[in-house]
């Protein structure tokens, strides 16, 4: 079910000339617009209303938007602009939903906001309405159309990403896209590629009953020296992947990181399981598959004691991707940098899991990122600076341009 939200009728202006149409930025609205929309809380899952409050902001704006409800606590925001002239589809991407963790409640103190979810990626939402709402003022003097898409359920391990997927499924997606999210370290970087990312689980169980420590059979100890062969290996295997040799651009090893394990459930109990869990990250040359298959054929070799078995499972969060540094979308990024601040952009690669991996890999569009002001991503207390906001919405309002009107060397 898609409901329809208004847009208002802008006067034209010209769009030939970049300066003025990045000055027509505006550090109030922008900071208005983040200050709204952390206001609403929008943990992963239950995005609806945040939702309903950007459909409202990006339909004020000037888009033409719907409400897709497939999903109905968790709706994606669909917007469009329009142009006079036929040409590309430039897509403009972000998540609605932040971590459900506690925060204290948001504050607004001259050029800081503070709030959940506003490094991650309320401020992303924000400078997207800003540069929707400069380009809908034109008058629709440009080729093509701007698409605007948000959707929830991002953040793991709660979030599949369905949202997202049931986009790409029915391919309202563009010719190429900026998710307006990446890290703070690589702010002046084009990504154009990351690693994928999987959450791995592993079950070690003891085929008896749990008893009191002085009643406990001979072979209850087995459990224990399984997990602990099995933890020797799984370090020796994030060693290896440390230490083999990475090719191409700032390429940096794979690997396995262990982040917790549950041993039993009383001091003085026998126990009859023990989970570890972590992650597993790789690089683009490398598919799920076969990071599946490694770590099945690693737990197989493991040698389990009198009636112990194990087994492990990956959860996926995303796949590896790379994008063509010869994109039009990377070359319109890296010139829109340039003339924003003056130097040149580098290229780079991700470790971190954003959407990007799931545009270009499951839909086919290539994509790029632009750091909003997340240095406080997920952090205790998120903060974002209006300063930094106005110097990206500058940098994905060029590169929106650059990509529609084509005309890079």
């Amino acid at each position: 079910m898609e409901a329809s939200i208004n847009k208002p009728v802008w006067g034209a202006i010209s769009m030939g000339d970049s300066t003025a149409i990045l000055d027509k930025i505006d550090s109030r609205r922008l900071g208005d617009d983040l200050w709204r929309l952390v206001q609403v809380p929008s943990p992963t899952g239950s995005e609806r209303r945040a939702a309903m409050v950007f459909a409202e902001m990006l339909a004020a704006a000037g888009a033409e938007v719907l409400l897709d409800e497939g999903i109905p606590e968790s709706p994606n925001v669909i917007g469009r602009l329009r142009g006079r002239q036929p040409g590309r589809t430039f897509q403009l991407a972000g998540h609605l939903d932040h971590i459900d963790v506690p925060h204290q409640s948001p504050e607004r103190d001259g050029e800081n906001i503070c709030g959940r979810g506003a490094a991650d990626m309320k401020g992303g939402l924000a400078l997207i309405i800003e540069a929707v709402r400069v380009v809908a003022e034109s008058g629709s003097d440009f080729p093509g159309e701007v698409l605007i898409t948000a959707w929830g359920l991002h953040e793991a391990p709660t979030g599949d990403s369905r949202g997202l997927l049931n986009l790409i499924r029915r391919r309202v997606v563009g010719d190429a896209a900026l998710v307006a999210e990446s890290v703070h370290s690589q702010r002046d970087q084009a990504v154009i590629g990351g690693k994928g990312m999987g959450i791995w689980n592993l079950i070690i169980r003891w085929a008896g009953e749990t008893s009191h420590e002085l009643n406990r059979p001979p072979d209850s100890g087995g459990l224990f020296e399984t997990v602990l062969v099995a933890g020797q290996r799984l370090v020796e295997y994030g060693r290896q992947l440390e230490a083999a040799p990475v090719e191409g651009l700032n390429m940096t090893p794979e690997s396995l990181f262990i982040g917790n394990m549950r041993y039993g459930d009383f001091y003085n109990r026998t126990a009859t399981t023990c989970s570890l869990q972590g992650t597993r990250r790789w690089n683009p040359a490398r598919t799920s598959e076969q990071v599946v298959r490694e770590l099945q054929d690693l737990v197989r070799a493991t040698p389990c004691s009198q009636n112990v078995s194990a087994e492990i499972e990956l959860q996926l969060v995303g796949e590896a991707y790379r994008v063509d540094p010869d994109e039009l979308v990377v070359r319109a990024l890296r010139s829109a940098w340039q003339e924003v601040n003056g130097n040149p952009m580098k290229l780079g690669l991700l470790s971190v899991i954003t959407d990007a991996n799931r545009l270009v890999r499951y839909g086919g569009v290539p994509s790029v990122l632009l750091e909003s002001d997340n240095r406080c991503a997920h952090a205790d207390r998120e903060v974002v600076q209006i300063g930094n906001l106005v110097r990206a919405c500058r940098v994905a309002l060029l590169t929106t341009l650059n990509f529609l009107r084509g005309g890079l060397g």
